[in-house]
């Protein structure tokens, strides 16, 4: 495993993906690619659709297990991953789930996609930004 899928980048590619620039999809569709994606994205989609910001097509239930596909592997929230979040160096913002991921992706020595403009120039994670194609509401 090479690649930490941020929230938005994971939500796109499974239900927006046109949404998904050309050369993140390349990365996405590498066959024997499989990604992490922190267990705190769960509950950012989870949160955003129970308040009625992020619609699905489907029940939360059923969109997450699909959209956990058999390439992600899901990393828990560990206390090395959380003491980590609670030292980031400079970071440029005081979102409490974006604090995870980069952890996350630190820990386990991951390059993190992102489509959050905060965390594209954050020098202390390996981050690889892309714009999305196209705005929607999205995460």
């Amino acid at each position: 495993m090479k690649y930490l899928l941020d929230t938005s980048v994971w939500f796109r590619g499974a239900s927006e993906p046109e949404t998904v620039p050309e050369d993140l999809r390349q990365i996405l569709g590498l066959r024997d690619a499989q990604f992490g994606l922190s267990a705190i994205s769960l509950w950012e989609v989870g949160k955003k659709n129970q308040i009625g910001k992020l619609p699905l097509k489907k029940e939360l239930g059923a969109w997450l297990k699909e959209a956990v596909a058999a390439r992600i592997m899901l990393l828990p929230l560990t206390p090395e991953i959380v003491a980590d979040a609670m030292n980031l160096p400079d970071f440029p913002n005081r979102d409490p789930a974006d604090e995870l991921i980069v952890a996350t992706a630190r820990v386990h020595r991951l390059t993190l996609l992102t489509t959050d403009t905060q965390l594209k120039g954050y020098r202390h994670a390996q981050i690889r930004h892309f714009t999305p194609v196209l705005e929607k509401g999205g995460i």
